[in-house]
């Protein structure tokens, strides 16, 4: 199986689902906002700002897939 590079959460997300249901407990919507920040902050153009309210919704919404994936690899019997 081939692997298209993408920073694209969205679309990482869709092939994780297709591969297993399970992910589509995430949230979807937080994991979308991410993918602005995964990639507009590597190509700064303009200066953004976040409050900390904001920062801290976005790490948490990481911190939460993070902890799903590490999961679903242990349940598969990958070590993390």
């Amino acid at each position: 199986m081939r692997v298209t590079k993408t920073h694209d959460l969205e679309t990482i997300l869709a092939f994780c689902i297709e591969k297993d249901k399970k992910f589509e407990r995430l949230d979807k919507d937080g994991i979308y906002e991410l993918t602005f920040y995964a990639v507009e902050i590597r190509y700064p153009e303009e200066y953004i700002e976040l409050s900390i309210d904001e920062a801290r919704a976005l790490y948490e919404t990481a911190k939460e897939v993070k902890e799903f994936v590490v999961e679903r690899l242990r349940e598969k019997g990958l070590r993390w």
